[in-house]
């Protein structure tokens, strides 16, 4: 049995959706919003249809490091909050 063939949206789709899901990153701060957008902007990239652009695959190949880079500030500041939160919380003891 042959695996089933995934159809992607059309790049527009995407697109939007990336543009949705940056607005509510903005708004929540979510790292999971973070990483959609992340994972949006790859299918952009990736998308077989030749109606992507070059310009638009290298700026979501641009955008695409700039979200990573905003994921990996936003989960060090997230440690760095909780350890010292824990290391408040030891200091009571």
């Amino acid at each position: 049995m042959e695996p089933k063939s995934v159809e992607l949206p059309p790049p527009e789709t995407l697109f939007a959706a990336t543009l949705y899901l940056a607005t509510n990153y903005a708004k929540s701060g979510c790292p999971r919003v973070c990483h959609m957008i992340m994972r949006q902007l790859m299918c952009i990239l990736n998308h077989p249809s030749e109606s992507v652009s070059p310009m638009l695959r290298e700026t979501c190949c641009r955008l695409h490091a700039e979200w990573a880079r905003i994921a990996s500030e936003r989960a060090l500041a997230q440690e760095r909050i909780s350890n010292g939160v824990v290391q408040s919380i030891e200091s009571i003891h």
